[in-house]
């Protein structure tokens, strides 16, 4: 796993219109909708949510090779995306 990706999306990618695009995602998955994938492109990064198997899939598409690449567990994923929110708000 590439724990780079997710670091770099956040940098560069996670503005507060991606962020609350994620977010309401997440928070169908948490309310218990029924398992679907939610796919999402933007400029560097294309994030897929699959509820069914609970996860996320990072990739790069500037980058073809395995290290543009990264699946995380759901739940991390809500996590690290909160965590990051959170820190540069102050």
């Amino acid at each position: 796993m590439n724990e780079m990706l997710l670091k770099q999306f956040l940098e560069e990618e996670c503005s507060d219109y991606v962020y609350n695009l994620l977010r309401e995602a997440l928070n169908d998955w948490k309310g218990g909708m029924a398992p679907y994938n939610r796919h999402f492109e933007f400029n560097r990064f294309e994030i897929t949510i699959d509820s069914e198997k609970q996860i996320v899939i990072i990739e790069d598409v500037l980058d073809s090779t395995d290290s543009g690449f990264q699946e995380i567990h759901i739940e991390e994923f809500d996590n690290r995306i909160s965590f990051f929110k959170k820190l540069n708000k102050e």
